[in-house]
């Protein structure tokens, strides 16, 4: 993943155009004195990273995650024909 960085500078000066920027990169590194010193981060994105994060943390839900990732390596997959053909529509 690619992200931008800002001097805290810059980004005052451009802060009505970072809603735009973040359509391009997720996340929006600022720097003060060279060093990063917050985030701006897409609301899509921040809502995938909480998804993701509650997912993992309930081991109910990581154990069916994992096991789809497994089936998806071992080529147990249907599409949307296959499952229309097995419920005959």
């Amino acid at each position: 993943m690619t992200s931008e960085t800002l001097d805290i500078s810059e980004a005052r000066r451009t802060f009505n155009q970072l809603d735009t920027r973040l359509d391009k990169e997720p996340v929006i590194y600022i720097t003060r004195h060279n060093k990063e010193a917050f985030a701006v981060i897409n609301v899509e994105f921040l809502e995938t990273i909480l998804e993701t994060i509650e997912i993992v943390s309930n081991p109910e839900s990581y154990r069916m995650f994992m096991e789809s990732l497994e089936d998806i390596k071992a080529g147990r997959l249907h599409d949307q024909d296959d499952v229309r053909r097995e419920l005959d529509l």
